[in-house]
């Protein structure tokens, strides 16, 4: 009998210690590493601490979040390679997700959205779906959300743009998306790759004729300060694709997984009003702090004309199939 209690007892104690160790392994915090490179009221600064709030309000002290930002880890390129090697957890990209998935070379395609509402009901759909099926197999990302960068305007130093002929030799600077610098090619500008921290000085000293971005980046970087025109032309429209490294992704609890993405969730929203708010005040302040810039609106017609060739042009290096059905989405 004494043997019995022996080995009862015995059992106890081990269950109660495999217990207390359970309970310490659940009570760690999981860790996370958030970074981007743009500064504070940037958009996809925006959209990485609104998921950063969200995510701690969510989680409490069951997550440790290291956050970086202003291009403390570098640029967006070096960040696009650290979140895939997992030294970063969750990164927002913005024009050069492409140069990780050629599927993403749709949203070069000019003049191609009416308005943001068209753009969320595509993204938040069966498309949306398939770029992050696709982004998880071509560069071992999960997208999380896609926020917003917005609908992009030209400003430059030589002349107002409204019809596609003003673009010929214009000195341009573009993201390294290839498609975005092979649509100003074939409208008649001189693209020009440039990290965007480079732009005002370069705009300064006429390294650079031009620039496109939307109103939230041309207010942030003052670039209205070195230009004389800013052509609303809305060219493209520029997601934030909000990623996390998949592997990660896979490694969580079901439950950690539903709290990142309900996260997420609220970032997204937050950053297409933050979009939204962009266009409706922006245009007005810029107007009043730099009165002698010239804003002018363009020849949409003309555009969308000479842009026929350009998306035959990026549907060969989309993929034909997936490009008629985003083109399908974007205009129906």
């Amino acid at each position: 009998m004494n043997n019995f209690r022996k080995l009862g007892s015995g059992i106890a104690t081990a269950f109660s210690i495999v217990l207390l160790a359970s309970t310490s392994v659940q009570a760690e915090p999981l860790k996370l590493r958030l970074s981007v490179e743009s500064t504070p009221g940037s958009s996809t600064q925006h959209m990485l601490v609104s998921f950063r709030d969200a995510l701690k309000i969510e989680m409490g002290d069951d997550v440790a979040i290291e956050y970086f930002d202003s291009g403390t880890l570098g640029d967006e390129i070096v960040h696009m390679q650290q979140v895939r090697t997992g030294q970063l957890d969750v990164i927002p990209i913005g024009s050069d997700a492409v140069q990780l998935d050629s599927k993403f070379a749709v949203f070069d395609i000019p003049f191609l959205f009416s308005s943001r509402e068209k753009v969320s009901a595509v993204l938040d759909g069966p498309i949306g779906d398939e770029l992050d099926e696709s982004f998880q197999k071509s560069a071992g990302l999960k997208v999380l959300g896609y926020g917003e960068i917005g609908f992009r305007h030209i400003t430059n130093n030589v002349r107002p743009i409204s019809k596609p002929e003003d673009l010929k030799g214009i000195k341009l600077r573009t993201p390294g998306s290839k498609t975005r610098i092979l649509s100003f090619q074939m409208l008649g500008a001189s693209p020009i790759k440039m990290n965007m921290g480079e732009i005002y000085l370069a705009l300064q000293q006429n390294v650079i004729d031009g620039q496109e971005n939307p109103f939230g980046n041309i207010r942030k970087n003052s670039w209205f300060e070195v230009q004389k025109y800013i052509s609303k032309s809305r060219h493209v429209y520029t997601p934030i694709t909000f990623v996390m490294n998949l592997k990660r992704y896979n490694s969580l609890t079901p439950r950690q997984r539903e709290q990142i993405l309900k996260a997420a969730r609220t970032a997204t929203l937050k950053s297409r009003q933050y979009g939204a708010d962009n266009d409706a005040n922006l245009e007005k302040e810029i107007r009043q702090l730099a009165p002698n810039v010239k804003f002018n609106d363009i020849d949409s017609a003309a555009f969308k004309a000479a842009s026929g060739p350009i998306a035959d042009k990026i549907g060969e290096i989309a993929g034909k199939e997936f490009t008629a059905k985003f083109v399908a989405a974007a205009t129906k």
